[in-house]
């Protein structure tokens, strides 16, 4: 998996104060419903077993095994202050206004 953080999102998220285990959260959540639908967070969180972590212009990044599931190969994370966190690939945007939430 190929994971690309613009500048923009970089400086941001360089700014958070890691604790020791943690790192940035990308999750693509599948929600079951008469369609398909995957639902993308954005949040600081401990890393766990199942995680694969990328060390990103020294920012720790982890994908659950799960996610690498809904995701492309080759996803890349935005940042501008009118839209927040903007998680997309080649062919689509994923979602944007996402916000980085610590979840302890």
């Amino acid at each position: 998996m190929h994971i690309e953080l613009k500048k923009e999102a970089v400086e941001q998220l360089r700014k958070v104060d890691y604790k020791e285990n943690e790192g940035i959260r990308i999750e693509a959540i599948y929600l079951g419903s008469c369609s398909i639908y995957v639902e993308h967070e954005l949040k600081i969180d401990n890393q766990t077993e199942e995680d694969e972590k990328f060390i990103i212009d020294g920012v720790p990044i982890l994908i659950s095994s799960e996610s690498k599931k809904h995701l492309p190969n080759k996803v890349f994370l935005s940042y501008s202050d009118s839209l927040g966190y903007k998680l997309y690939s080649d062919e689509e945007t994923f979602r944007y206004n996402l916000q980085l939430k610590r979840v302890n």
